[in-house]
């Protein structure tokens, strides 16, 4: 048997969905912000269009992170305006503020998912649609991991030294690191337990219940609901 060596792509969104088509509830999971992030959550966003979204939940439950321009691109799509993230740093260099452009922006009412394991993009991500007020965060309390790692090598090794040179605050100023992000609506880690599943599966098979989806979900029409009575009120 031949091995061959090559470049792998994992995907970074994944369970991309009409949660209920009746009434265009859509879903779709960011497992980590990567350089193809971007393009494949386009390609998510057309896909549900196209089988009728009228709202979405982004999961970023889990999400450990990954590149700052991926998140940054990622809220991009959802902000018109306004603040994504600034990062502040002992020198000067590392302070930078990051905004919304207007263009190619979804309007779509969102609901944002995320747990005590979503960490650094994942809460620039989540700062930035909770101090915009651009949609309903949902679960616990992020990490709080606001921190920037700059990678230096060294001229003795051939290896490199990775610190962190500066820290990402949210678009009203808030530090995230070891503060994280707090949701609009607190919902605990509360899936069944193991033993409570084994017997339900036992009786017949069952899935084990997701409450902050669920809280998410009636989130997501509530947003629909007041979107479409301002509408019909301009």
């Amino acid at each position: 048997r031949v091995v061959v060596r090559r470049r792998v792509e994992v995907p970074s969104i994944e369970g991309v969905k009409l949660l209920e088509p009746n009434s265009g509830v859509a879903y779709l999971k960011i497992n980590s912000f990567q350089k193809t992030t971007a393009p494949e959550l386009d390609e998510a966003l057309w896909s549900l269009h196209r089988q009728g979204m009228q709202s979405l939940i982004i999961d970023v439950r889990g999400n450990p992170g990954g590149w700052l321009d991926a998140a940054i691109a990622v809220a991009d799509r959802f902000l018109a305006e306004g603040g994504i993230v600034s990062t502040r740093g002992k020198n000067g260099i590392e302070n930078q503020n990051y905004s919304a452009t207007r263009s190619g922006t979804w309007q779509v009412p969102l609901v944002l998912l995320i747990d005590d394991q979503s960490a650094s993009a994942s809460e620039i991500l989540a700062g930035a649609i909770r101090d915009n007020n651009r949609g309903v965060l949902v679960g616990e309390t992020t990490y709080g991991k606001g921190s920037v790692q700059g990678l230096f090598h060294t001229k003795s090794l051939a290896s490199g030294i990775r610190l962190t040179v500066s820290k990402f605050y949210s678009p009203s100023g808030k530090a995230i690191a070891e503060k994280g992000v707090q949701p609009n609506v607190a919902v605990a880690d509360e899936q069944e337990s193991n033993l409570h599943f084994v017997a339900k599966q036992a009786q017949g098979g069952a899935e084990p219940q997701d409450k902050a989806l669920q809280v998410a979900i009636e989130q997501a029409r509530r947003s629909l609901m007041t979107a479409q009575t301002v509408a019909a009120h301009k």
